[in-house]
C-alpha cells in the first residue's frame, strides 16, 4: 500500500473515530457537505453519510474515494461506518451494509 492510500484511510478512520464521540441527536441532524482535498498528489473526496433506521437508530458512514495514481478513472475506496441509537449505545457497521457502500 503506498503513503497516499495509508494517509488516506487513516483519514477516513479518524474522522470515524471523531463522529463516534458525538451525540445521537447530533449525529442524526448532522448534513456536511462532501469534501474536496488532495492526498500526496491525487485528488480525494469525503462524504458522511447518515441514515434513519426503522429501529430509530442511525447507520453513520465515512466514505472515501482516493483517484488511483495510473488510472484516474477508478478509485480507491476507504469506509468507516458505525451504529447509533437514542440512548448513545453503538454496534460496528455489518458486512452487508458496509457492501452497499463499497
Amino acid at each position: 500500500m503506498n503513503e497516499a492510500l495509508r494517509s488516506f484511510r487513516h483519514i477516513v478512520n479518524e474522522r470515524g473515530e471523531n463522529l463516534r464521540k458525538l451525540p445521537f441527536q447530533r449525529l442524526k441532524q448532522l448534513d456536511q457537505p462532501t469534501e474536496r482535498f488532495t492526498v500526496g498528489n491525487r485528488k480525494a473526496r469525503l462524504s458522511i453519510i447518515v441514515n434513519q433506521l426503522p429501529s430509530g437508530g442511525i447507520l453513520v458512514v465515512v466514505q472515501g474515494f482516493l483517484k488511483k495514481r495510473f488510472f484516474p478513472m477508478a478509485s480507491d475506496v476507504a469506509l468507516d461506518g458505525f451504529y447509533k441509537y437514542a440512548d448513545e449505545t453503538m454496534a460496528p457497521m455489518t458486512r452487508e451494509d458496509m457492501y452497499s457502500f463499497d
